[in-house]
């Protein structure tokens, strides 16, 4: 877990851990003292550093237990929005149905109310269309011609160039 500053909370205290017993080593061995003495002082120093590491571990354990309780806290507060959200959802999915329904039942309403006058307007409109398409079916047609023309001169064109060009390299 990081801190504040990034650092892992681990390598923090082997950091501690690792200092403290240099320092102690250090401080005995440069010590005037007698064998019998530095073997004391050394082993009050090991006592003191189980001491120390023993209380590091707890805290450790501590704080893991109060994020992992953070984490529960915070995924149940996510579940249950995400579960408020899908009922809004539904519930909205649910009233638009019901309105779309009602729309089709009108629009039916309107329909076999107007169902005859629907039906000449209908004819006519197909009349109309009628009109229309044969007009515009005759202008494509015509413009089709044309085009097909066009390119029909194009292609006699083009082939008489390729012929002549064909003779001059014939030649060569």
């Amino acid at each position: 877990m990081s801190g504040k500053d990034g650092l892992d909370v681990k390598d923090f205290l082997i950091g501690g851990l690792i200092g403290g017993i240099i320092g102690s080593v250090t401080a005995l061995l440069l010590a005037p003292k007698s064998g019998k003495e530095l073997r004391g002082d050394l082993n009050d120093q090991v006592d003191v550093l189980k001491e120390k590491g023993s209380e590091w571990k707890d805290i450790a354990y501590e704080k893991g237990i109060e994020i992992g309780n953070v984490a529960k806290d915070k995924s149940g507060q996510l579940k249950d929005s995400a579960n408020d959200f899908v009922g809004v959802v539904k519930d909205k999915s649910q009233q638009l149905a019901g309105s779309i329904s009602k729309q089709g039942k009108s629009v039916k309403e309107v329909v076999s109310k107007n169902k005859e006058e629907d039906q000449e307007a209908v004819e006519k409109a197909v009349d109309n269309v009628k009109e229309d398409v044969k007009e515009d079916v005759k202008d494509a047609s015509d413009a089709v011609s044309d085009a097909s023309d066009k390119a029909k001169k194009e292609v006699k064109q083009t082939v008489k160039e390729g012929k002549k060009e064909t003779e001059k390299i014939i030649q060569k």
